[in-house]
């Protein structure tokens, strides 16, 4: 007799509708040419997504119905003679609230789908109650009629996906990126530089080191790698739910994005989306974890393949992605925190409740398979790691704020740990000072060698040249929302490491410590010129080792770097982002004139 609209049609706060029209009040109909099927779903869709609802038995069951209030007894007779009223968990009704027609209309039907199994079973419905549906199905005899529509389309199209689907239990997601990158900097004076594969350290007039190459060139036009470049990098993710709320994430990856860190011969140049452990689009395993709550509060996570970045909230909502972010891998988030060594271990999250949580991880590995090695000085226990907590605290929707501490530990490359496993200190993830072997051994010999007891300086990346090295992180992150369109975002953070042994160039470093210290900040403009774009503007200062004990090397100049960049969404699925960054005095070398400056055209395509 009626047509059926399925449960979640059924499960609508429509009944209110239904009592009005009880106490004979009227509801003009609308015109057959007003009906939109399209916002039909939409409208339905959207009651869905409230709070499930409950079948009442009684109206002395709604906390917010009353005896006096004037629809009491129409909704006592909907309740106790019809059974076609629900409430919300928390037994409400809440009867003052907007109601469209096409709730109503889908209310309406539940009470009919009611009325017809009473008539059915010969159990009594009233000659008036009749008549009410009679003209009520006429009144909405078109809405009834587009739910009806919808509802069968949507049955063949949940159809269609049943029997194509890729899983029962998994998604399958995709991302590329194809980035074309241009950079250039000063024709560099290599007595003024660093980190060239071919250096050397020699003292200057006024005792400081200087660093020159082999053959003791002052200017050089091809010391600057200026070529353009078109680069790529592909993901492929597969997420497995067994219940529904976990989450089983395995991601195939491969890219042959240029490393401008081996290009400049400093980690400050490097790009956000380089693909790790590949450059030559060979493809890896860069994401392996199981994600799974615990209870009501707590979320775990183990893997293989798990860095800290995916189990801690890194409050940099517009740079944090390595795919829509900052194009500079320092602008990202916090190196101290976010990019200490391993992958390898598990993570907890509690929420005490919507403004406070604590995050902890205990990650073990310097690289892939370190943890997977049961050789001394690797494995889980025996190697590089880093164990951490953050606090985190949310006064508001539009204000979050972080504190964390992270402890790591680098093996280094000193005797008896195998070469293989052997890892040395990144103290700063890949976005410090960064000198070779060469110039630390120059270093050394500057300060009196061995004997004297001054041993090599390898950059704020690794202040004890090789040596076993653990470090005691503080990180303060900040994002806040100050209008609709407008977020800014930061950190601050301070290393404190200390050495464990005798360094790469053969000097006892045991007890000696450093000091590092970096920040940044970022504004990102929201839907500048399109709904989904932004535009950022980011800098800081890069990480600096200012004080280390047991050498004559340190990092005596400050770099830093600026970067703006437009995201522009061209359609759900495709988004182009133009940008450039600026990195100036790069590794810390106080020289004074050496700026290194990158260009990108960033598209990155989902699926």
């Amino acid at each position: 007799m009626f047509k059926s609209v399925k449960s979640y049609a059924i499960a609508t706060p429509a009944i209110l509708a239904l009592s009005i029209v009880t106490n004979s009040v009227v509801v003009k109909s609308a015109s057959a040419n007003e009906v939109n099927a399209d916002a039909t779903l939409e409208q339905i869709s959207n009651y869905n997504e409230a709070q499930p609802m409950n079948q009442v038995t009684s109206v002395s069951q709604l906390r917010d119905v009353s005896p006096t209030d004037w629809a009491f007894e129409a909704l006592r007779s909907l309740v106790e003679r019809y059974g076609c009223i629900v409430g919300y968990p928390d037994r409400t009704f809440r009867g003052n609230r907007a109601l469209s027609r096409y709730e109503f209309a889908a209310g309406l039907n539940a009470c009919m789908q009611q009325m017809e199994r009473l008539i059915a079973a010969s159990e009594a419905v009233t000659r008036e109650d009749i008549e009410k549906l009679k003209r009520l199905m006429a009144e909405f005899e078109t809405e009834l009629a587009a739910l009806g529509a919808r509802v069968d389309n949507l049955e063949g199209r949940v159809a269609f996906l049943e029997d194509h689907q890729f899983s029962t239990t998994t998604k399958l997601k995709g991302e590329v990126i194809i980035a074309a990158t241009a950079q250039t900097g000063p024709d560099f004076k290599l007595n003024e530089v660093y980190n060239t594969r071919d250096s050397n350290v020699s003292v200057t007039n006024t005792g400081t080191p200087k660093i020159t190459n082999r053959n003791n060139a002052e200017n050089r036009a091809t010391d600057s790698d200026e070529q353009a470049t078109l680069s790529n990098r592909v993901r492929l993710t597969l997420d497995t739910s067994f219940t529904g709320k976990d989450l089983l994430r395995t991601r195939l990856a491969a890219g042959n994005v240029p490393n401008l860190g081996a290009a400049y011969g400093t980690d400050s140049a490097r790009l956000n989306f380089e693909q790790s452990d590949s450059t030559n689009n060979d493809v890896i395993i860069d994401r392996l974890y199981y994600k799974t709550p615990l209870g009501k509060k707590t979320t775990f996570w183990v893997g293989t393949a798990l860095p800290s970045n995916d189990i801690y909230d890194t409050v940099s909502p517009y740079t944090s992605s390595d795919a829509t972010g900052a194009l500079a891998r320092v602008n990202r988030y916090n190196p101290f925190i976010y990019r200490q060594p391993g992958d390898t271990g598990v993570g907890f999250k509690y929420s005490f409740n919507k403004q406070f949580d604590i995050t902890a991880s205990y990650l073990a590995g310097g690289a892939s398979g370190y943890a997977a090695n049961p050789v001394g000085g690797a494995g889980l226990f025996d190697g590089t790691y880093s164990t951490g907590v953050q606090l985190g605290f949310r006064p508001t929707k539009n204000f979050n704020i972080a504190a964390a501490y992270m402890h790591s530990y680098f093996t280094g490359q000193r005797t008896g740990i195998p070469a293989d496993v052997a890892s040395r200190a990144n103290l700063t993830g890949g976005t410090g000072s960064d000198y070779t072997s060469g110039v630390s051994n120059g270093i050394r010999d500057l300060g009196g060698g061995a004997k004297a007891g001054n041993g090599g300086f390898r950059g704020s990346r690794d202040p004890f040249s090789g040596a076993a090295t653990s470090s005691d992180n503080l990180g303060l992150q900040v994002s806040w929302k100050l209008a609709k369109s407008v977020n800014v975002a930061g950190w601050v953070g301070w290393a404190f490491a200390e050495a464990h042994s005798y360094d790469s160039t053969g000097v006892n470093r045991d007890g000696d410590s450093a000091d590092l210290f970096t920040w940044n900040a970022n504004v990102s403009f929201l839907d500048l010129g399109k709904e989904g774009s932004v535009l950022t503007l980011a800098g800081g200062q890069l990480p600096r080792a200012g004080s280390v004990d047991g050498t004559v090397g340190r990092d005596r100049g400050q770099s830093w770097i600026v970067e703006g960049q437009y995201l522009y969404p061209v359609t759900d699925n495709i988004s182009i982002t133009p940008g450039v960054y600026a990195v100036f005095d790069p590794n810390n070398t106080n020289s004074g004139e050496n700026t290194i400056v990158v260009g990108v055209l960033r598209t990155v395509f989902k699926f």
